[in-house]
């Protein structure tokens, strides 16, 4: 008996969602992005890929002032960090970038499910029988179930 599990890349609708994730923080003049992104560390990882480091708030009203080339993380009531800047940055720019941040993440998010996957079949005694990276970059993956 075989079991094959298919790891589909996450896809996300970036550039809709990212739009209608803006909001205008007026009282500090500070521009909120909302992202999908809630593992710290993966999203350390691939702002790292972008030459960026990682900086975290827990409110709004907790930031100092923001320069015009930097951007600061909040963590938003679902758990996603969010990307904070100035009104003053340039929002396209901002998404553009954010959107590669989140792509990046993606990758990271992939390569992390597909060793935990791994790692947990293993330990359930089932044995890979074939592991092939399909044209859309989805792993498939077959386990012979050991009786």
């Amino acid at each position: 008996m075989s079991l094959e599990i298919v790891l589909i890349p996450l896809a996300f609708a970036l550039t809709k969602e990212i739009v209608e994730g803006i909001s205008e923080f007026r009282e500090n003049q500070y521009t909120i992005i909302e992202t999908r992104m809630k593992d710290e560390n993966l999203l350390k990882q691939a702002l790292e890929e972008w030459d960026c480091s990682f900086r975290q708030v827990e409110e709004p009203l907790d930031l100092k002032i923001i320069h015009d080339n930097e951007v600061t993380f909040i963590i938003g009531e679902q758990g996603c960090y969010s990307l904070v800047l100035p009104n003053s940055a340039d929002k396209g720019e901002y998404m553009e970038w954010i959107s590669n941040v989140e792509e990046s993440y993606t990758h990271y998010l992939q390569q992390s499910v597909y060793q935990n996957l791994i790692n947990k079949a293993k330990q359930q005694g089932l044995i890979l029988e074939k592991e092939e990276v399909l044209e859309d970059n989805s792993i498939q993956v077959t386990y012979i179930l050991n009786q």
